[in-house]
């Protein structure tokens, strides 16, 4: 069965709107104040899948917050397939003890959102906090969040900005969010060097046409096994969002690049929990101990 390495579910959407609006200002049909992002219907969005992670936000500078206790209590709606990531701030001033409030509520990784929170990831106060998760064995997302926030410093955005935590902290397992959009060669490079970085789909699976080129290159490349499927829900669905994972060479012309269905079921079926380093929920616990999971690329 499939998995998701991205969601986001929040119950109060009034404190998202610094961070969320931009990304719809241009789509008046798709506005983000009418995506139902409540908690149970997460748990129903994720119930074809085995496992699914849902992150946590936190941004000091845009005033927003989706806290431990919620994203805790989100996972309480589906035991058997959610994992929660608490959001921490690194330039908070707290952020040592936003890390035990997530450690106490059982939250395995942590979420920035580096060009949100006006962080570039190599500053000394988020190198300290990725010291301590690489200690802990706390994976990092990087959340595609504030390319279209004109506030927000982009260039804090851009996956070669993890270069020096990725040197400095070999062992630390990074996800670059939605394949690092729009700096997707960026993110592919970054692939290549460190073998820790992951990335995944959210920010593409709207978008086949430009998820093709992209996985395409990342075979080529020998980095296909660090992708990993993501739906951004609720901006997607997990469902449409493995549809266009296992469709993509739909978009393919007659001399381009196809990927086999073989590698492309490998995407949507890798455990993101194993290849993470993190305890799984009890559905993915029981598939791990089945035999012939995943199919080889």
């Amino acid at each position: 069965m499939p998995f998701d390495s991205l969601t986001y579910a929040w119950n109060h959407s009034e404190l998202l709107r610094p961070a969320l609006e931009g990304r719809f200002a241009t789509d008046a049909h798709s506005g983000w104040s009418r995506l139902d992002t409540s908690f149970d219907t997460l748990a129903e969005a994720v119930r074809p899948l085995s496992g699914a992670i849902v992150c946590g936000i936190h941004c000091v500078t845009l005033g927003v917050c989706v806290p431990p206790a919620d994203i805790a209590a989100a996972v309480s709606r589906d035991p058997f397939r959610l994992v929660g990531f608490a959001g921490i701030d690194p330039v908070a001033h707290d952020w040592s003890q936003q890390l035990a409030v997530a450690r106490s509520f059982n939250l395995q990784g942590i979420c920035v959102a580096p060009a949100a929170q006006g962080m570039h990831p190599s500053h000394p106060e988020a190198m300290k906090l990725w010291e301590r998760c690489q200690a802990e064995g706390r994976p990092v997302i990087s959340l595609p969040l504030g390319t279209s926030i004109g506030s927000a410093p982009i260039d804090f955005a851009r996956p070669s900005a993890w270069d020096e935590p990725a040197r400095q902290f070999p062992k630390l397992k990074i996800v670059i969010g939605g394949f690092g959009w729009p700096w997707t060669d960026e993110c592919l490079a970054m692939l290549t060097r460190h073998p820790q970085l992951f990335t995944e789909t959210s920010m593409l699976v709207a978008r086949p046409w430009r998820l093709l080129p992209a996985l395409a290159d990342a075979q080529s490349l020998g980095v296909l096994e660090q992708i990993l499927p993501g739906s951004g829900f609720p901006f997607h669905t997990p469902s449409a969002a493995l549809q266009s994972i296992l469709t993509v060479n739909r978009w393919a012309n007659e001399a381009g690049p196809r990927l086999s269905p073989v590698s492309l079921r490998a995407i949507t079926e890798r455990n993101i929990f194993s290849t993470l380093g993190i305890s799984p929920p009890l559905l993915a616990l029981k598939e791990v101990t089945s035999p012939n999971l995943e199919q080889p690329l």
